[in-house]
Formats: C-alpha cells, sequence, structure tokens
C-alpha cells in the first residue's frame, strides 16, 4: 500500500520516442503554419502516382487539418468520398471514371493511416478499405494488375504485380519496386504513364518487412529482415511463367534506398538496382534525432518496438549498409540531393567508393531529400525517374555500367565529375 508520503505511481509511458511527446505543441504548431508537408512533401509524392486531379483532394485536405489528430478522420473522409464516387460511377457504367475514383480512394486510405503507428482495429479498418479499393481498381484498370502475397516466415509480404498495357502471357524482365517508410506499394506504380510500365518492365510493388501493409499483418522490420524478403521475392519470381527470372532488377526510394541495396547486395543474379531519395547514414541519426519526430515514431512501430525507445536505439546502431556493400556485385545508381536534411550525401559517397560493382551517381544541387520542386537542379536538370528507368533498361540490355558521378547544377546542366573511387 503507498504511504502518504511516498509518490503515487507514475502512469506507464506512452508508445512513440520521449522527443514526440515533448514536442507535440511544436507538430501542432508547425503544422498550422507549414501545412501537411511540415516533415516532408507527402502531397508531391502522392500525387505523383495519381496525377494532378489528385489536387482537389488535397486542397480540401489543407482547409480542414490544424492539428496532427485532424490527419486520420479528414483523410478517411476524403477515401471514403472518392471510393463512394466510384461506386456511382461504376453504377452508370462509367468504368474509366470508376477506376479513377477507387485508385484515389486507396491512395487516401493509405495517406489516413500513415500517422497511426500502432496496429489497432482502426489500422486495420483502413488498410482493409484501403486493399478493397485497390482491389477494385485493378479490376478496372488498362493494365494487368494482381494482388500477390509471397510467403515470408509466418505470415506475407504483401504487393500488387503490375504488367505493361497489351502485354500477353510472355515472361517479361521485372522491376522489384518499393518505396520507403511512409510509401505503401500503392503508390509504387502510376495509374497512367508508369515511366517503367511505358519501357516494357512487369512490376512487383511491395511492401516489405515493417513497411506499409506488412507490418499490420504482423511482418515487422528488423535490420536483416529484407535480405531475407530479397531471397522470397526472387523465389517468387522464379516461380512465374510469365516472369524473366534473368531480368530482374530493382528500383528503391528513400528507405526503400537502404532496403534495395540490402536486396541487391544478397541477390547477385540482379541486373542492376536503382535507389534514390537516400538514406544511407549508419545508424541513422539525422533522420532519427535531428529530423522531425514523427520519423522515428513511425519506424518504432515498423520495428514492433513502439513502446520500447531504448531497445529501438540499440537497433538501429546495426543500420550500417558499408560491408554489405563492399561485397556487393550488382551494378547500383544512386540518385540524390546535395543538400539532403536525412541522409548527407557524405555517406552516399562513401558506399560508392566501397561498392564492390558499379557505382554510379546522379547528384542534384541544393537538392533536399525528396529531390522535389521547386529546386531548381531538379526542375530544370534530367527527369530523375526517367533516367533511373533507362539506366535499368540498359542493364538489361547488356550495356556495361561504369563508375560515373554526374552532377546536376541550378541550370540543368550536368556536369561530369571525379567518382569517389577514383579520389582515394
Amino acid at each position: 500500500m503507498t504511504s502518504p508520503s511516498s509518490p503515487a505511481p507514475r502512469p506507464p509511458a506512452p508508445g512513440g520516442p520521449r522527443r514526440w511527446h515533448e514536442q507535440r505543441w511544436i507538430i501542432d504548431s508547425v503544422l498550422r503554419t507549414d501545412g501537411l508537408e511540415w516533415d516532408q512533401p507527402r502531397i508531391a509524392y502522392t500525387l505523383r502516382p495519381m496525377g494532378l486531379d489528385g489536387n482537389t483532394d488535397f486542397q480540401l485536405a489543407l482547409g480542414r487539418i490544424n492539428k496532427f489528430s485532424d490527419l486520420v478522420p479528414v483523410f478517411r473522409d476524403l477515401a471514403d468520398r472518392r471510393r463512394g464516387l466510384g461506386e456511382k460511377a461504376l453504377a452508370a457504367g462509367r468504368t474509366v471514371t470508376a477506376r479513377e475514383h477507387f485508385f484515389h480512394a486507396a491512395v487516401l486510405y493509405s495517406t489516413a493511416e500513415w500517422s497511426i503507428w500502432k496496429t489497432t482495429p482502426e489500422l486495420i479498418a483502413l488498410d482493409d478499405a484501403k486493399n478493397a479499393a485497390y482491389a477494385t481498381y485493378a479490376t478496372l484498370a488498362d493494365h494487368h494488375v494482381e494482388r500477390v502475397e509471397i510467403p515470408f516466415g509466418d505470415g506475407f509480404l504483401p504487393a500488387w504485380y503490375h504488367r505493361p498495357v497489351g502485354a500477353g502471357d510472355e515472361p517479361l524482365p521485372l522491376l522489384l519496386s518499393c518505396g520507403g517508410m511512409d510509401q505503401a506499394k500503392e503508390l509504387n506504380v502510376s495509374m497512367y504513364g508508369d515511366k517503367f510500365l511505358e519501357r516494357g518492365f512487369s512490376i512487383l510493388a511491395f511492401d516489405g518487412p515493417g513497411q506499409g501493409e506488412a507490418p499490420i499483418r504482423g511482418v515487422d522490420f528488423t535490420p536483416t529482415a529484407w535480405i531475407d524478403a530479397g531471397e522470397a521475392l526472387f523465389g517468387w519470381a522464379r516461380d512465374r511463367a510469365d516472369v524473366d527470372a534473368e531480368q530482374i532488377v530493382g528500383y528503391g526510394l528513400s528507405f526503400g534506398s537502404y532496403w534495395m541495396t540490402q536486396i541487391a547486395a544478397s541477390q547477385p543474379t540482379m541486373r542492376g538496382a536503382a535507389v534514390g531519395l537516400v538514406c544511407h547514414e549508419p545508424g541513422g541519426h539525422g533522420i532519427f534525432e535531428a529530423a522531425s519526430p514523427s520519423f522515428k515514431a513511425r519506424f518504432m512501430w515498423m520495428s514492433g518496438l513502439e513502446e520500447d525507445e531504448a531497445a529501438f536505439d540499440e537497433m538501429v546502431t546495426h543500420l550500417d549498409l558499408r560491408d554489405q556493400v563492399s561485397g556487393m556485385t550488382v551494378p547500383w545508381l544512386v540518385v540524390a540531393g546535395d543538400a539532403d536534411e536525412l541522409s548527407p550525401v557524405e555517406h552516399s559517397y562513401e558506399l560508392a567508393r566501397l561498392a564492390g560493382g558499379p557505382s554510379p551517381l546522379l547528384v542534384y544541387a541544393q537538392g533536399r531529400h525528396a529531390l522535389s520542386f521547386p529546386t531548381p537542379s531538379v526542375v530544370a536538370g534530367p527527369n530523375w525517374f526517367a533516367y533511373a528507368a533507362d539506366w535499368l533498361l540498359d542493364r538489361l540490355a547488356g550495356i556495361p555500367a561504369t563508375d560515373t558521378f554526374d552532377y546536376v547544377t541550378s541550370t540543368g546542366a550536368v556536369e561530369h565529375r571525379t567518382h569517389p573511387k577514383e579520389t582515394h
């Protein structure tokens, strides 16, 4: 029994990092002044697969969101609205209109999920709604879209398998595509004009361990889980008659730049890997301790450690690609900004220097993590999506990769600089 002079027992600490709770008032204040993109340009990367029609949804969101707790209900309402419009269009026989509404609904449900960092009934319901909307889109899409669940441990890796417009059953080259900690598989392939589908790739857009849908279904992140995931993905590809298992390449963005590198380093038959918007800093101090605490809060949940910050802090000390890339022979393209605020570009230069195979670089002057507008080098320089897609096509064509360093200046001009391997 507690004596009158004893302090009352403290309630359990809430989940997530200490900074998230201590700085919550700052987050709400910055969100009111900077809008939805206080920690990253989420509107830009979400509109990329949706197209300009998605602007209406985000304009509605901007007018209704004033604090962090508004994110879920507002985006859920917007997703429900799109789903309702899709159902009406489908009932009227307007299948193209319905296709677009259901695609937008799926992306908006995914956006609503982003700010829930515990596996709650609400999160599961939102993910189920997202899957249902995307599955309806898949039946209406202008190309083949197929739900895939790849066995992994006691669970599965969820994915959508896309084939280009007009493709039959013939084996096609395969792009393994993953986003980062905030980009679920539904955002990896554009509804129209996807730069990889247009170039003849089939695409497996997947959520790896800890990412998107996977942790909701019990598959958490660990420092080595993506190496095992690579083996599972390649095993799936080898079993598909409509995949050319000798022509597999990889594409990973943001934290996907780390994960796809792990896959490339452990799957030497991969023909090439292009990674961008880098997360290459050993231990991730910039993203987990210096950036908005929303990054750390989400990654703690992704790792199943949302209640144990000390265990998470110890775990991330094992995030280091240097030993893995030293034995990597797969050609490895890195696309980055030289002012990346989440992972200083020097860490990517070091990995390019250590890489056992060709490691070309495409770097944008003053480019921040997301390489988005209005950075002059990004606006005026090469489209980095197209650059990466064409580079991967060259790998499939058997054209040898070389250790180049293309630096895009603020005028859009491309300077050929000395590669890090040549400076040591």
